[in-house]
């Protein structure tokens, strides 16, 4: 199938029912797209702030890699965090600004299943000539358990998953098939690399060492062509590291070594948390369809969370994938996919081995870069993307050689639906509302806090990011102490937070000395609150007393939520 009917491309047709499928697996949220988004939990509040932030930052006149609309008064360096929404910030600023944050979050997710499948059935064209194999091939990668579990709340993962067949395709052109000149493929791959920096940095240096991978074997199966093509790689990746540098060279230096208050130093994560549960390669989580409970037994016992266990590759698969790589072993691509598809899945499981939930004492590869700085902050179960690109070529010229061999539909039909069936992913996509209560419905609704410095409580954390969903529906006018963000809160925030904690439990009347009066305030001054906004649903009840002991008034009644304003020094 070339041309459907002589006039449509193949690939139309295939990005077509990519973009069909991925809007009908994240239909619930499709309803109400500016009120719902697709997954669940805190992680994509986080992320549609900063969708909403960056048009924000650029028609007023601000850096869109930092902000102190959160964790006043230091702020925050969305590179840590949100990267990802200067690049969608800036290409869907349209649909932002008229459908809202929200909007452009789930478009962002939908589009990244499509188009990051799209782009591996076209890397896979490569080998596969069969239109309709590659096609079942980018639909493995695309929609693997790697991205349907990703989407529960990374959305810069899953647009991070369009990126890894590019840079196949470059390392295919640069090492192996060298038919451009270096300058044009240099400048490509750095354009690419950039691209990748400003949506996550983790998963650039994951391509690097996947690319790097697939070089060695690459090397290593055909040594007499390495001095003959080494010069033509050097001088590529020679110019890609100039271009690359020039620009990235600030915001390089702010992630790592700008102000004390934007850079994070040491491991985000633990670094034996996010890992492949050794059993998780054959055991289905509560992401997928098909799910006994029997199985979530044993995966609910996996380390981390539902959204890194990505690993599911399923009995079929796994043997499919064994099966074609030995069979084919003489097919170079078949014999680098399993090699590389061998050495990442190892690098994923992590410093030491975790089998059904039990962490044992048996130290893995990964254990080295573990303990590196940059690459300790790399989340080894996320290295599974590039497991599910090789299996999904393998798996694409499997199906092409059985066509060949034997023209049998009815046996590419069972052999595609044993592999695909275990992987479907739970029906539909998870969706979470949002829930905007006024005064913050909108800007105009919130005008009364604008220039506000508000302190809430609960504070504002990846337990309770509700006030983040306010402040980007008010549209940044007013700042706020605490947020999700990824690195420290401001010096003193957080002793602050616990102080009043410390003297709600003490006591339901919230009764104050008068020095204890004085040092609070004085703290508020300091950190420059205007406005205290409590949640009496979520907090003890001596908080409305201590606040209205401390502010010397009693609350303003606003949808529910208990306002003071705080008085000048």
């Amino acid at each position: 199938m070339t041309r459907l009917r002589g006039r449509v491309p193949a690939g139309v047709v295939v990005a077509a029912v990519y973009v069909v499928i991925a809007f009908l697996l994240t239909i619930a949220t499709w309803r109400a797209p500016s009120t719902t988004y697709v997954g669940e939990g805190p992680d994509p509040v986080q992320g549609m702030w900063g969708i909403g932030w960056v048009p924000f930052a650029a028609t007023h006149g601000l850096n869109p890699l930092v902000s102190t609309s959160m964790n006043t008064p230091a702020g925050l360096n969305l590179l840590w965090g949100d990267a990802f929404a200067v690049p969608m910030g800036a290409v869907l600023w349209p649909v932002t600004l008229t459908l809202g944050a929200t909007a452009t979050y789930n478009l962002v997710i939908t589009l990244s299943l499509a188009l990051a499948a799209f782009f591996a059935y076209l890397v896979t064209r490569r080998w596969v000539p069969g239109s309709v194999a590659a096609a079942f091939g980018g639909l493995l990668y695309g929609f693997s358990p790697y991205m349907t579990a990703q989407y529960f709340g990374h959305v810069s993962l899953v647009l991070s998953a369009v990126t890894p067949p590019l840079a196949l395709m470059l390392v295919d052109e640069v090492v192996v098939r060298q038919r451009r000149r270096p300058l044009t493929l240099g400048l490509l791959t750095a354009a690419l690399a950039v691209l990748q920096f400003f949506i996550s940095q983790e998963v650039l240096l994951t391509e690097v060492i996947a690319a790097a991978a697939v070089i060695i074997v690459v090397a290593i199966s055909y040594p007499g062509r390495v001095r003959t093509h080494a010069g033509f790689v050097v001088r590529t990746l020679g110019i890609a590291a100039i271009a690359g540098v020039v620009v990235l060279a600030y915001p390089t230096w702010l992630q790592f070594l700008g102000p004390d208050h934007l850079a994070i130093h040491g491991a985000v994560h633990g670094t034996d948390i996010y890992v492949t549960d050794a059993a998780n390669f054959f055991v289905p989580t509560v992401t997928q369809l098909i799910s006994p409970q029997s199985a979530i037994n044993i995966s609910s016992h996996f380390s981390g969370n539902a959204s890194e266990w990505d690993a599911y590759l399923g009995i079929p698969l796994v043997l499919i994938f064994v099966v074609a790589t030995v069979r084919f072993w003489g097919i170079p691509v078949i014999r680098t996919a399993g090699i590389v598809a061998a050495i990442i899945a190892l690098l994923s499981l992590g410093p030491h081995l975790h089998v059904a939930g039990h962490q044992l004492a048996l130290p893995l590869p990964w254990w080295i870069p573990a303990h590196l700085p940059v690459l300790q902050n790399i989340l080894p179960a996320r290295l599974m993307i590039y497991v599910f690109l090789a299996a999904g070529i393998t798996f694409a010229f499997l199906l092409r050689m059985l066509w060949l061999i034997r023209s049998s539909l009815a046996l590419n039909a069972l052999v595609a639906l044993a592999v695909l069936l275990p992987l479907v992913p739970t029906l539909p996509a998870p969706a979470t509302t949002l829930l905007t209560r006024a005064p913050f419905t909108s800007e105009t609704a919130a005008q009364a806090f604008r220039g506000a410095n508000v302190l809430f409580e609960p504070f504002p954390s990846v337990d309770y990011p509700q006030a983040m969903v306010w402040q980007r529906t008010a549209n940044y006018s007013f700042t706020m102490l605490g947020g999700y963000v990824i690195g420290p809160y401001a010096p003193g925030v957080q002793a602050f937070q616990q102080r009043i904690h410390d003297l709600v439990a003490r006591s339901v009347t919230g009764t104050l000395s008068s020095s204890e009066q004085q040092a609070l305030l004085s703290q508020l001054h300091d950190f420059g609150v205007t406005v205290v906004i409590v949640d009496p649903t979520v907090v003890p009840p001596g908080t409305r007393s201590l606040f209205t002991n401390l502010l010397g008034a009693p609350p303003v009644a606003e949808d529910g939520y208990l306002v003071w304003r705080v008085a000048p020094r």
